[in-house]
């Protein structure tokens, strides 16, 4: 390189470098009324009676907090959950620019154990092993602006009575970064992990003494390779959400819910009518289950999750896919291999609920007081009324494809549900029908006869397209006639 063109650049990095470090905010020294911010900003979330098991003090430019998990958790005892008693460290550092630094100082290893409602106890235990954690609150959002964290391996087992598992996590991070629209606030968090692995052993006779017979112990692991989980929040504002955990936190009783029950019902009514959507997925490149009758591999698997909540509507989805899937030989009938699927990609979103009338509902029949139920039948019926049968509901089924040995089917349409009564409009098209039909006798020789008029009207009812395949066009209209291709086929029975 040019000494001169190699002197510019590296004037150029150094001043790049030097704007960086002075734009970077820098820490402020801390002092007691900081320590009581800490500390409040704690009793608020965790409640009050989780301060006596914190302690905060300035050390430095930084208050350092430690918690003792057992004592912070003390409350989770009347539900049979109870830490021994751990004491994590963090490090809070207040900034010139207003924001709050949280770093992991120290996690120790957790024990823990549960009983059940019939008495029976689990212990479990929690090590974590190159675990660093910098997250960032700014208050002028209300909510964590950014975020990092990362570790080497973390190993969770259980063991009780019937139960026995070892669930291992290795090379996992997480970066977190909120951004401010104009319909509010969105957060994403990218979560790449390496390696998962999950041991289970089940005893049918411990999780119930009356199983009869031999009741053979189960035991299943999973490994998965690669995997990236990816999570969204979107055009919400963090206020409702805050003010509803805050009153959680001061309300551990069901009893202190009651005595405040007037005080729930408008932070309530603010928290379903922010519109916050939720996007999760998750795709791992390998998966690998071994259950009592052989391995399972899967390959490029996929799940996703979606929930949204908007002034039109509620509503949910969900998404399940998979490049490659090899099931264990033998355990389906080799008349039957065929038509297992090998991949398969499949999704649904239902839309049209109404949370807000639902919850405004729940408010003015829900029963606080005592120990018997909150809501009774009659109330009940009332509050999902409320939440789906007075307005229409949508089932829409994004474009699906199931591929096997036999067929290759791909499936679409839309369902509305309005005051109980179903409309609707799926389209599915299959290629190589005439293969898959010979697959479907095949495999039922003993009832190929009566398959054969059933295969022969659906491909009579299918409509050829160019490139051989066959599509039918379900319709269902409000005159309840379900039609295929135009042709109607009768009333439905609902």
């Amino acid at each position: 390189m040019n000494n001169k063109i190699w002197r510019r650049s590296l004037a150029v990095g150094v001043s790049a470098l030097a704007l960086a470090s002075a734009a970077r905010a820098a820490d402020v020294s801390a002092d007691a009324g900081g320590a009581k911010t800490v500390a409040d900003f704690i009793a608020a979330y965790a409640g009050e009676a989780a301060l006596p098991s914190v302690e905060v003090k300035p050390d430095g430019a930084s208050y350092l907090v430690t918690i003792d998990i057992g004592a912070a958790t003390a409350q989770l005892k009347a539900a049979g959950f109870a830490y021994d008693p751990a004491k994590a460290r963090f490090r809070v550092y207040k900034q010139d620019d207003g924001q709050w630094r949280i770093e992991l100082a120290d996690l120790p290893a957790l024990t823990g154990h549960m009983t059940g409602q019939k008495g029976e106890k689990v212990d479990f235990h929690v090590e974590t092993e190159g675990v660093t954690q910098v997250y960032s609150i700014d208050p002028k959002l209300n909510w964590l602006a950014s975020g990092h964290s990362q570790a080497g391996k973390i190993a969770v087992s259980a063991h009780g009575p019937a139960v026995s598992d070892l669930m291992e996590v290795k090379d996992l991070g997480a970066d977190l970064k909120t951004t401010s629209g104009p319909q509010g606030l969105t957060t994403t968090v990218v979560e790449p992990i390496g390696h998962f692995n999950l041991v289970l052993d089940v005893d049918p006779k411990g999780v119930d003494p009356k199983t009869g017979g031999p009741a053979k112990p189960v035991h299943v692991s999973a490994d998965a390779q690669d995997m990236n989980a990816n999570v969204t929040l979107s055009d919400f504002q963090p206020g409702p959400v805050l003010d509803a955990w805050r009153f959680v936190a001061a309300h551990p009783a069901r009893a202190d819910y009651a005595r405040d029950f007037a005080a729930l019902k408008p932070l309530l009514t603010a928290l379903v009518a922010d519109p916050l959507n939720v996007d999760e997925k998750v795709k791992m490149a390998k998966l690998g289950v071994l259950t009592e009758a052989g391995p399972v591999a899967i390959e490029n698997a996929g799940f996703g999750v979606t929930m949204f909540n908007s002034p039109a509507g509620a509503g949910f989805g969900e998404s399940f896919s998979a490049g490659s899937l090899k099931l264990p030989d033998g355990l389906v009938p080799p008349a039957y291999a065929s038509l297992v699927p090998t991949s398969f990609d499949l999704s649904f979103k239902a839309s049209g609920f109404d949370v807000v009338s639902a919850v405004l509902e729940w408010m003015a029949d829900a029963k606080l007081e005592g120990t018997g139920p909150v809501l009774n039948p009659a109330d009940e019926k009332k509050v999902n009324m409320k939440l789906w049968a007075f307005r229409p509901v949508v089932v829409d089924i994004p474009l699906s494809h199931f591929v096997s040995a036999s067929y290759d089917v791909t499936l679409e349409g839309k369902i509305t549900i309005d005051k109980g009564s179903p409309t609707a409009n799926v389209t599915m098209r299959a290629k190589n029908f005439d293969q898959t039909a010979q697959a479907i006798q095949s495999a039922a020789p003993e009832q190929a006869q009566q398959m054969t008029p059933v295969i022969a009207m659906a491909k009579g009812l299918g409509k050829a397209q160019p490139d051989g395949s066959l599509v039918w066009v379900y319709t269902l209209g409000a005159d309840k006639v379900m039609k295929v291709n135009g042709l109607p086929l009768g009333k439905a029975p609902f």
